[in-house]
């Protein structure tokens, strides 16, 4: 059942805009995504806090996980990133350029790219005991959850060490590729017994 699913899911996703490939990750490939995720955590120190990947996590625990790359067409997951101290948000991603623009022209916000800073209240978060939070969400993938036996879809960006591990499996160009995503599916009526693997326990403590 978990492979017919998957063959279906990757179907819808080889004839969705800016799609270039999709496979199934099988349970070798996806262990060795867990530990480049983990690694990725302990290792990679950000400008703007510890990351904290909540989608690639809830998207390592489904029952079936399919990995996909994008090129420049593919509409991108918005509005995903955050970025937390003691429970507040203190900043974000903005897609809108209005917005964003808005934000530019505010003494209280920093705005670097895409990412809006909230100063005023970093401000009263002067001697930081801790690093911020870059908790990083999945977005739910409507075309799949249409299907049958499948309860929830959900997309998550990985980090570069798991994008490099997923485009080493496809003979792209540079000009093609974008970047990668994971999508995790949850299948109805627990058909199938969630994963119980220790790496994934120990990834997730």
């Amino acid at each position: 059942m978990r492979l017919t699913v998957a063959e279906k899911a990757i179907d819808i996703l080889h004839i969705t805009k800016g799609v270039e490939n999709a496979f199934f990750l099988d349970e070798c490939e996806v262990q060795q995504i867990i530990k480049l995720e983990k690694q990725d955590e302990e290792t990679n120190s950000l400008y703007f806090g510890k990351k904290h990947n909540i989608g690639v996590k809830q998207a390592l625990r489904a029952d079936v996980l399919i990995a996909f790359v994008t090129n420049k067409e593919y509409d991108w997951p918005r509005d995903n990133l955050k970025i937390m101290y003691q429970g507040e948000t203190i900043g974000k991603d903005v897609s809108d350029a209005s917005e964003i623009k808005r934000y530019k022209s505010s003494d209280d916000h920093c705005v670097f790219g895409n990412i809006v800073i909230n100063y005023e209240k970093v401000r009263d978060f002067k001697d930081m005991s801790e690093p911020p939070l870059l908790v990083i969400s999945g977005k739910p993938c409507k075309e799949i959850e249409d299907m049958a036996f499948v309860s929830e879809a959900l997309i998550a960006s990985p980090s570069r060490l798991t994008d490099d591990y997923i485009r080493s499996k496809f003979p792209l160009s540079n000009e093609l590729h974008v970047g990668s995503f994971l999508l995790g599916l949850y299948l109805e009526n627990n058909m199938l017994a969630k994963k119980n693997s220790s790496a994934i326990k120990y990834f997730f403590t």
